[in-house]
């Protein structure tokens, strides 16, 4: 196969280059034997068969392009980056995770473990994929003006030109795999989409804890585990964050709900946590009844009879109180409990 290099790179550069890098060895020579690229474009067709594939798929894989994008987004990747691993994607196998390709080329990026690019079993997992393509893309990412010029770079064709020609799709697909999905997306929707309670996602779908999805959004968060799908925003998300967040109050159980009017004629929300309510009012503001105090509060009528928390829960040696709109309950060392009238 031709290498391809910079024409202004000097020696080292290039001696480098042959040394450091693995060559994707890209199927296209011999796919234009077959008609699987357009004469005129250099795009590939779809549905044309490749070089030891039977059938060549026609479209992108949701699931490839979604994981492509949350890799690069929490490896914090450039723009340019993102873009050329997906320009490289949409040219060697309309991003889909192949099995199959010319000689030994396989998976998105028809990398070939002949050419040291891994293992047959690394090479057919996506994240191994992705994360090899970045690692090779990052030292290389300040020499080549577009992202086009840097995909060629980690996938050595002889079709340079192919890569920048992808420009436009491979930025549909990264634009489509930055939505909220699934759950979260239905959820999101629910509550007003962009212009709702959550206002717009900051970032993709990711990992938030073991077992624990999430999507951040300008106003708040969208978690989906085992116990369901749910969202915290505004004032309860702000004081959930500052007051430790999943550390202190662990994740949300359920979606905010209207709260009994209190004593005094307030009127709010609650929201329970699987460590705490978080209970607010235009007037009290967010605050968190905690287990410790739970069962004491509910014993003496909760917010309809002693009002809405107005501080926090605090236990000490003395024992464990917290002022509400009528009341300050106190619980002491060996669990006796009063009710103090404010």
């Amino acid at each position: 196969m031709t290498v391809l290099f910079p024409r202004r790179a000097g020696l080292s550069t290039f001696l480098a280059a042959a040394l450091l890098l693995p060559f994707a060895a890209s199927a296209a020579a011999t796919d234009d034997k077959v008609g699987a690229y357009s004469p005129t474009t250099g795009l590939r067709s779809p549905g044309i068969s490749k070089a030891a594939c039977s059938t060549y798929p026609s479209g992108r894989d949701i699931n490839v392009t979604r994981k492509m994008y949350e890799i690069g987004q929490n490896r914090k990747i450039s723009a340019k980056v993102m873009l050329a691993m997906f320009e490289a994607g949409w040219v060697e196998s309309w991003l889909n995770n192949l099995n199959c390709g010319d000689r030994d080329s396989i998976g998105i990026f028809q990398m070939r473990p002949s050419m040291g690019w891994g293992t047959y079993e690394q090479l057919r997992d996506v994240t191994y994929q992705v994360n090899k393509f970045i690692n090779v893309a990052l030292p290389l990412e300040s020499r080549y003006s577009t992202a086009g010029q840097l995909a060629q770079a980690v996938e050595r064709s002889g079709y340079p030109y192919r890569y920048d020609q992808a420009q436009a799709t491979a930025q549909k697909y990264i634009n489509e795999a930055a939505r909220p999905y699934g759950t979260i997306l239905t959820l999101w929707t629910k509550l007003g989409g962009v212009n709702g309670s959550l206002g717009g996602p900051l970032a993709a779908e990711t990992d938030y804890a073991s077992g624990v999805r999430y999507v951040p959004f300008s106003n708040g968060i969208a978690v989906k585990y085992s116990r369901g799908t749910f969202a915290v925003w505004g004032d309860n998300y702000r004081y959930w964050a500052a007051g430790g967040g999943l550390a202190t109050y662990g994740l949300p159980t359920m979606l905010p709900k209207r709260a009994a009017v209190s004593p005094t004629g307030t009127s709010g929300l609650t929201q329970g946590f699987q460590r705490g309510w978080i209970y607010w009012s235009s007037k009290t503001r967010s605050h968190a009844v905690m287990p410790a105090m739970q069962s004491t509060f509910v014993k003496y009528g909760a917010e309809a009879a002693v009002g809405f928390p107005v501080g926090a829960t605090v236990t000490n040696s003395t024992g464990t109180t917290q002022t509400f709109e009528k009341a300050i309950l106190k619980i002491s060392p060996t669990r006796v409990t009063t009710k103090v009238a404010r």
